[in-house]
């Protein structure tokens, strides 16, 4: 590596350096925070095509939640081989975390993909699963109807749907906790 220095002046060449050492600092806080474990993977969110979501259901690799509501559920059906997991609990943001956290049975490591309507809700929930220890969350930022011409869709892809079995049923008592 070869370092090319150029004066320009010394009022110039004062403010480079600063802005130059600005840089270093950050990009040490940075390196300094992910060999500590202070800053993890999980900051910069991962996102999955629904292609890729559904080919990580068929092997085995990730747990599929739909996030959307029963209504949502009924009309469309849901993504095969996913668990329908509402973020709209009735009761709460924690009851919601509690079923997606029984659906993984306690591993907060598993990796799982949330998937919504067109990815705004996924996004949320992706993040607030992060804040409470999930360390392998993907959004499915596309969702289900896509989201314009370069993220068809679950639909639009003609990925399998199912009918939702458990639509309407009550929450169970694990996950109101």
């Amino acid at each position: 590596m070869s370092l090319i220095v150029v004066t320009l002046g010394p009022i110039v060449n004062s403010i480079m350096t600063t802005k130059i050492l600005r840089i270093s600092v950050i990009a040490m806080a940075l390196v300094i925070g992910q060999l500590t474990g202070q800053i993890t993977a999980q900051a910069a969110e991962k996102r999955i095509s629904a292609v890729e979501a559904y080919n990580g259901v068929v092997n085995g690799s990730l747990t599929l939640i739909d996030i959307r509501s029963p209504g949502e559920w009924q009309k469309s059906g849901i993504p095969k081989g996913s668990i329908p997991i509402t973020m709209h609990n009735p009761a709460g943001k924690t009851a919601f975390k509690n079923a997606i956290l029984a659906a993984v049975r306690g591993d907060k490591k598993r990796p799982i993909a949330l998937i919504c309507a067109v990815g705004g809700r996924s996004h949320w929930a992706q993040s607030y699963l992060e804040k409470h220890g999930f360390t392998q969350v993907a959004d499915v930022a596309e969702g289900m109807f896509g989201r314009g011409k370069t993220m068809p869709g679950w639909l639009k892809r003609d990925l399998p749907v199912e009918p939702c079995r458990d639509c309407g049923k009550p929450i169970p008592a694990a996950a109101k906790k």
